[in-house]
């Protein structure tokens, strides 16, 4: 008998065939929020030199800085400021052929939250953008008007039942600050015993022995209480439901 007949052998794809493959692109896009000064949900934006209007944060994931999609987040943050967010929620993951005209493009979105009075901390390229109505005052590229409107209901829905309001103040803060907090996002707050029963029964807040003094009678200054772990609640209130 002869020799066994050898197997073919498939030929192994070059990598410059593989770098050719049509592939979608990943991303991870961010809405931040912060409460502006004169008393308004601001959201952050930047403009890059190819768009010709302003963009939310957005970029892709970099295996060797990024070790999970929050890492990812918060680089495209810093990229803008040098300050820190108080939170960070993943919202939604978005993608089709339609929303970036290089390709197919899928992103995760997160939304964060900023304490007040960062201005300073802004790069050259970055600025804050009233939102009314639920959208940017400001037309944003590609769909990123959705993705606002979509991190907003979800902070819409969240501050109901969570502590989430003291993340949009400063250090330091009153119970009539958290409820303006509500009245800016929702349009509406609950009652301060409310607020009070909710914020000072459930040990989230702390004393810091400081007082705030205006036209009316002194008002107590609140600080986080970092050891409380009660930051969501079970029941939304009853006057805030839509």
């Amino acid at each position: 008998m002869g020799p066994k007949p050898t197997k073919s052998l498939q030929p192994i794809k070059s990598l410059k065939t593989i770098k050719s493959l049509n592939t979608a692109l990943i991303s991870v896009d961010l809405v931040v929020f912060q409460l502006s000064a004169n008393n308004s949900l601001q959201v952050l934006v930047h403009q890059l030199p190819e768009n010709k209007c302003p963009q939310l944060p957005a970029g892709r994931i970099e295996p060797e800085f990024d070790h999970c999609l929050e890492d990812t987040a918060k680089r495209q943050l810093s990229r803008l400021t040098s300050e820190p967010a108080t939170y960070f929620e993943q919202v939604v993951t978005i993608g089709d052929n339609q929303r970036d005209s290089r390709g197919w493009s899928l992103t995760v979105v997160y939304y964060a939250l900023l304490r007040p009075g960062n201005e300073q901390s802004l790069q050259a390229q970055a600025a804050w953008v009233d939102v009314v109505n639920d959208q940017p005052v400001t037309r944003l590229a590609y769909d990123h008007n959705q993705l606002v409107m979509e991190a907003l209901d979800r902070l819409k829905n969240k501050i109901q039942y969570s502590a989430l309001p003291v993340y949009l103040l400063p250090t330091e803060f009153t119970l009539s600050d958290i409820q303006n907090v509500f009245s800016v996002i929702l349009g509406k707050a609950p009652p301060m015993r409310s607020i009070r029963n909710r914020f000072l029964n459930y040990n989230l807040l702390e004393d810091t022995g400081k007082k705030r003094y205006g036209s009316n009678r002194p008002a107590t200054l609140y600080q986080t209480n970092r050891q409380s772990e009660n930051w969501l609640f079970d029941r939304l209130y009853l006057t805030t439901k839509v």
